[in-house]
């Protein structure tokens, strides 16, 4: 009887020995195991199954950060999708880092970046290996404001007091960056009125260029509403703004909706920047339905709605066909415009 029991854990532990040390007994072989096959699709189908990467092509503070930390929080508030968004910040290039980051994704549906006009312009006078066609678009969102903006200790209270010094000397004036929507602004001005070349300082970002203005450091700038309203009016005094109608704005804002437009002080000069949305190239239908999806919600949000009331952009939604229509359209008038600049040939 005992040596039944003795035998007994001896047939366990060679069992388990086999088992453990991965051997097997001759006459029965192991088959090699296959690999896991990779499925990027399957999970794609039910997008989202995790964060979704958030670009900004710009500098923290400015306008396009802060447009999209809000887009972050409404969803994030309401649950658009089950998953939250990430802001993350990737200056530097007139946006070219940001756009080839997002162009290095490709078919990754979990990575989307917010455009403005530089996602037009700097593909073409940096000669890029991409244009926005190479993008998956998802919507347009907003139209977004350029006024003028002097410092309160200006000598200058209306545009044809500013237009009549721009004519007898050089006025110095910031923007964002170099050959974007800022200097293109002052650069247009140029040419519809014949006045002095600007000295255009370039900064990193909106934020930074505002600052600049209410330090006095330089004379004029054209930030948009959401970059230098808060310094209004104990710093700044806008003197036009460069869209058909003027601006509609709540609140302490509201005196800004006295402000002309361009073409009642004499200047044809109707400029906005576009604030969108795209995703990597040749995402999956899922991933790219469900953004639509995501952005149409918050397009039609309260929050969303008066956030943009506040900072006086005009609220638009177009995707698709009617999308890409529109950045033709834009990058037509851009080619002429930077042409007649010489940027580009």
């Amino acid at each position: 009887m005992l040596k039944r029991f003795f035998l007994i854990p001896l047939v366990i532990l060679s069992v388990v020995g086999l088992v453990v040390t991965g051997c097997a007994p001759a006459e029965e072989p192991t088959a090699p195991a296959a690999p896991a096959p990779a499925a990027p699709a399957a999970e794609e189908g039910t997008w989202p199954k995790r964060p979704i990467e958030f670009v900004i092509p710009a500098g923290t503070g400015g306008a396009s950060s802060v447009y999209a930390r809000m887009l972050t929080a409404i969803n994030i508030k309401k649950q658009y999708v089950s998953q939250t968004m990430l802001p993350v910040n990737h200056e530097g290039g007139a946006g070219a880092v940001g756009m080839n980051y997002v162009m290095s994704q490709k078919g990754n549906g979990y990575v989307i970046m917010i455009t403005l006009n530089a996602f037009v312009t700097t593909p073409l006078f940096q000669d890029l290996p991409y244009t926005f066609r190479d993008f998956t678009g998802i919507s347009l969102l907003a139209l977004d404001n350029f006024p003028l903006w002097v410092h309160v200790n200006s000598p200058w209270h209306t545009w044809d007091e500013f237009l009549a010094t721009a004519m007898e000397r050089e006025i110095e004036v910031c923007g964002t960056g170099t050959k974007q929507e800022d200097e293109i602004v002052f650069r247009l001005i140029e040419q519809k009125t014949g006045c002095k070349p600007f000295h255009y300082i370039p900064y990193k970002g909106g934020a930074d260029v505002a600052k600049a203005l209410v330090g006095e450091h330089h004379e004029a700038n054209v930030n948009q509403v959401s970059e230098a309203g808060s310094y209004y009016p104990e710093y700044l005094r806008p003197l036009v703004v460069f869209q058909p109608n003027r601006l509609n704005l709540p609140g302490k804002l509201a005196p800004l909706n006295e402000v002309p437009t361009g073409h009642e002080v004499g200047i044809d000069l109707d400029y906005n920047m576009m604030r969108g949305i795209f995703a990597a190239p040749d995402i999956s239908d899922e991933a790219r339905d469900g953004l639509v999806e995501l952005f149409r919600d918050i397009h039609e949000d309260e929050e969303w709605i008066v956030f943009l009331e506040e900072k006086g952009l005009k609220r638009v939604f177009i995707t698709g066909d009617e999308l890409t229509e529109f950045l033709e359209d834009y990058e037509a008038m851009h080619k002429e415009l930077m042409m007649n600049l010489g940027w580009i040939d």
